[in-house]
């Protein structure tokens, strides 16, 4: 370890820890692009199901918390019995010596009665004046007495007073050296069992928790960004994906405030939706909605356990459910890419021959071939327009799937939609690693801008294609033939 630390106090160790943070980021995510972005494999898969258990564990361990500070557990109530017991004696000794100043207080009028008995038994005899004399004198000594008990009484009284005050402050440190407010046991008494996450953790604990929260939360990110792009068709799609992009740069910076445990609640909430949404399809070999609202059904109710782990307030569950309810709003108006269907390759063209998916293709010119103009189709009026599209599936998914084609109006440069094409052999068949195979075609096409979508039936889109169609044809050095791969 002192190497280490000798190595780290080096000026170029130094610069380079700072950009550290940064290169891991890159690199994490551009072997996610690379490796995700081609095809997934079942590796990925336990991967991600790694990460998603360490954050889900995590979270549970960011929820302990030490529920009644202030209350009573059965330890505490019996801490605090024997406490009791074993200041009895202590109480009950320093108030004996009160007692006996009760005793010496009374004890002088015994004399007295006994002197003044005979003198009353003798007082017929000597006569009425002798008598009231005698009554005055025992009068007078009555009140002797009953002055000196008083004055007994509240001596005692004091001494009590202060022997109970010793015995108070002596449970007092008793109880400060037990770590307990008061050992006296209130009658309504909360009796809380203890349990694992009845703790606070140290600053230090929890910082080490939250480190490894955001590495599992950056992965997660990193692997659904590149996931959720390769299947956004559209720009609708695509701010969810830019949504999670930004998650992901603001990950970097969020390790503080995944201590809170409802702000790592809310993310967990979040990336369980997608990433079971993504992860789903694989089981299963079905996407839809159905599957869908169970993901976030799924996610949901992980979050409700925790909550209930953790006997939080219900406070906590309003974040997760507001991200639930938003998911599935977002996904039926068509904004969540259809995941795990990726488009692979799409061609525009005529002369289609179905046997080898091969066609004849306008020869892109140079703005064409880097993508900064639209590919063309030049065709007489009555010849056919193909568009052909390969779709990535996982294994075994099956998939229904359909063509949307749109036209631009000159005027007002809006498209319409004037078909929607699908078929039974427009059922994705997944396990290619080229993607599935199937062509839409439609004839009489008028001049002008079109656009066709690849979208999951009635779902989102996979992906798009925008292309010229010109009422003319070109000869033969015009147009390329070419195979959908």
């Amino acid at each position: 370890m002192k190497f280490v630390d000798n190595l780290r106090e080096k000026p170029a160790v130094k610069k380079i820890e700072k950009f550290a943070p940064a290169i891991a980021f890159l690199g994490g995510f551009g072997w996610d692009s690379i490796t995700l972005g081609q095809m997934v494999e079942s590796s990925d898969l336990v991967f991600l199901v790694a990460y998603y258990t360490g954050a889900l564990i995590l979270v549970i361990l960011l929820s302990a918390r030490l529920e009644h500070p202030e209350g009573w557990t059965k330890d505490r109530l019996r801490a605090a019995a024997a406490a009791q017991a074993k200041s009895a004696p202590a109480q009950a000794k320093a108030a004996a010596p009160a007692r006996p100043a009760q005793v010496a207080a009374r004890a002088p009028a015994a004399p007295v009665a006994a002197k003044a008995a005979p003198q009353q038994a003798a007082a017929p005899a000597k006569g009425t004046t002798f008598g009231a004399m005698a009554n005055k004198f025992v009068s007078e000594q009555a009140k002797v007495v009953s002055n000196q008990a008083k004055e007994a009484a509240e001596k005692a009284a004091e001494k009590a007073k202060e022997a109970a005050g010793k015995a108070s402050a002596a449970a007092e440190r008793f109880a400060k050296n037990m770590g307990y407010e008061s050992t006296a046991i209130p009658k309504n008494a909360i009796v809380v069992e203890h349990h694992f996450l009845d703790r606070e953790w140290s600053a230090e604990w929890r910082q080490r928790f939250s480190w490894a929260v955001q590495f599992c939360f950056g992965s997660l990110f990193s692997a659904l960004v590149v996931c959720y792009f390769k299947s956004s068709g559209s720009l609708a799609s695509f701010i969810l994906v830019i949504l999670l992009a930004i998650l992901l740069v603001g990950n970097e910076f969020l390790q503080k405030k995944y201590e809170s445990f409802g702000v790592s609640l809310a993310f967990l909430s979040l990336l369980g939706t997608m990433f079971m949404n993504f992860t789903l399809p694989h089981l299963v070999h079905r996407i839809g909605f159905i599957w869908f609202f169970l993901s976030t059904l799924l996610s949901l109710a992980v979050c409700v356990f925790i909550w209930k782990v953790s006997r939080r307030s219900k406070k906590v569950l309003i974040a997760p459910v507001a991200i639930s309810v938003c998911l599935v709003a977002a996904y039926l108006m068509n904004w969540v890419p259809p995941v795990p269907l990726v488009l692979k390759h799409q061609l525009v063209c005529q002369n289609f021959d179905k046997t080898d998916y091969s066609c004849d293709v306008d020869a892109p010119g140079f703005l064409q071939k880097i993508g900064l103009k639209a590919p063309s189709v030049h065709h007489m009026p009555d010849q056919e327009i193909y568009v052909l599209a390969s779709v990535y599936a996982p294994a075994e998914l099956k998939a229904a799937i359909e063509y949307r084609w749109y036209f631009q109006n000159p005027a007002t440069g809006k498209y319409s939609l004037t078909d929607k094409i699908s078929s039974g052999r427009m059922v994705i068949n997944g396990g290619r690693e080229d993607g599935f195979r199937s062509f839409s075609r439609k004839k009489n096409v008028p001049a002008g801008r079109y656009r066709v979508e690849i979208a999951f039936k009635d779902g989102a889109v996979i992906g798009s294609q925008s292309f010229d169609v010109f009422d003319e044809a070109r000869d033969s050095t015009g147009y390329v033939r070419k195979q959908l791969q």
